[in-house]
This record gives C-alpha cells, sequence and structure tokens, in this order.
C-alpha cells in the first residue's frame, strides 16, 4: 500500500521525467483512468514529442475517471495546463485533451495564444465529428488518436502559428 501510495505522489509531483541517455524527456500522456495501453501512450506521446518540435506548441493529454476538486471536465483541463505548465508561457501555446470514460466526457483546452488557431468552436467540431463517433464505439484509442491529429494538423498548416 505505501508503495502505491508513493507511486501516485511520484506521479503528480510534475511531469514523469526519465533519463532517456543524456537528455530529459517530459512524458505528455496521463491515463489516470487506465484506459490506454503501453504501446497507444507511447505512439501518443512520439506525436505530441513530434509536434512540440516541429511548432513549439505544447499538447497533453489526461484521461481521467474524476475531476478532483474542479467543477467541471473544462475546467479540470484549463487547471491542469496551468498546473503543469502546458505550453511556452511566452505563447501561451498549450492544448489540454481531456477524457473521462467513466463520466462519458471529453474536452479541449487550449491556452490564450492556441485558441486565436483553435477556438472552442473548432475544438467542438473536433470531438463530435471525430472523437465522440469513435468513443460510441468504444474504440477510446482510436478516438483520442484521431482527435490528437486533427489539432495537430490543424496548428500546422500555413499560418497557424502561435505567435
Amino acid at each position: 500500500m505505501k508503495i502505491a501510495a508513493l507511486s501516485f505522489m511520484i506521479f503528480f509531483s510534475g511531469f514523469v521525467i526519465c533519463s532517456c541517455g543524456s537528455k530529459t524527456k517530459k512524458s505528455w500522456v496521463f491515463d489516470l483512468e487506465h484506459d490506454l495501453t503501453t504501446r497507444q501512450i507511447s505512439k501518443l506521446d512520439s506525436l505530441f514529442t513530434a509536434h512540440e518540435n516541429t511548432t513549439s506548441n505544447e499538447i497533453a493529454l489526461v484521461t481521467t475517471a474524476d475531476y478532483g476538486g474542479d467543477s467541471s471536465i473544462a475546467l479540470f483541463g484549463k487547471n491542469f495546463g496551468n498546473k503543469y505548465g502546458v505550453g511556452k508561457k511566452a505563447n501561451n501555446n498549450g492544448v489540454v485533451i481531456v477524457f473521462s470514460r467513466a463520466k462519458h466526457e471529453t474536452n479541449i483546452s487550449t491556452g490564450y495564444g492556441t485558441e486565436k488557431v483553435l477556438t472552442n468552436e473548432i475544438a467542438k467540431r473536433i470531438i463530435d465529428s471525430v472523437m465522440i463517433p469513435e468513443f460510441k464505439n468504444l474504440n477510446y484509442y482510436a478516438g483520442l488518436w484521431k482527435g490528437s491529429i486533427a489539432i495537430i494538423e490543424l496548428l500546422e498548416r500555413p499560418g497557424n502559428k502561435i505567435k
């Protein structure tokens, strides 16, 4: 029991940091609800890292059964992004994708810089037309993957650089 509690505290002390040779690497996927396999987490994390390397935008994905002390999934996403520093401070170019299988909800939260390109209306369209159809078929990973790809394709279009 003490080991589990210690692991939980270490996990929530900040982004999971692993030594990868001489580099340290942030993990951008927080599967608190255990919806994803290790391979799926790795693929999503690699996708988000490649996007960050291309654009400097940071995308985090969180699966969670509840929102802690937050009253909504949107507030949870916003607070998660602020707490863990998702996005470069100068550009406010973060995105937090939150998925709760237990609550049947998903949300895309953006930093102030990102919301100029990835507006609430566009985020809602991605959720409704790309992600939810997969979730309805219990294809949680497919919904998260396709939604992530849609976000990245939008953010990487010419003219959509977040300044």
